[in-house]
C-alpha cells in the first residue's frame, strides 16, 4: 500500500515487504525490525540486578498489557544455571529462546571444562 503525498512524492505506509529482514533498508532509509524492537521495549518493563556482597538481587517492572494474564504466569526473571540467572524484558518468545541459548551454553562450558 502506498500512500500519495500533496507534492506527488510517496512513502510507504507500512513494511510492505521491508519488514521481513533486519537487513534489509525501506526506500526511506528504514529498518523496520530495528523499529519494531524498539517499541517492544518502550512497552515492557523495567529489569535490574543488583550485586551485593554476599549475592545478587534482581527485579522486573512486570506489566500487564492483558486481563486475561494470569499474575505471576508471565514470569521475566530465569534460573540459567546453579551459579547464574537472568532477568529480561520484551517479548516473552524472544526471552525464551535467549534462555534456552545460555542454558545451553551453560551446559556445554560444564561439559568442557568440570
Amino acid at each position: 500500500e502506498v500512500l500519495e503525498l500533496q507534492q506527488g512524492a510517496t512513502m510507504s505506509s507500512t513494511g510492505s515487504g521491508y519488514d521481513l529482514s533486519p537487513t534489509t533498508f525501506s526506500p526511506e532509509g528504514r529498518i523496520f525490525q530495528v523499529e519494531y524492537a524498539t517499541k517492544a521495549v518502550e512497552n515492557s518493563g523495567t529489569s535490574m540486578g543488583i550485586r551485593c556482597t554476599d549475592g545478587v538481587v534482581m527485579g522486573v517492572e512486570k506489566v500487564l498489557l492483558s486481563k486475561l494474564l494470569k499474575k505471576g504466569a508471565n514470569k521475566q526473571i530465569a534460573t540459567i544455571s546453579e551459579h547464574s540467572g537472568m532477568a529480561f524484558s520484551g517479548f516473552g518468545p524472544d526471552s525464551r529462546q535467549l534462555v534456552n541459548r545460555a542454558r545451553e551454553e551453560a551446559h556445554s562450558y560444564v561439559s568442557s571444562y568440570e
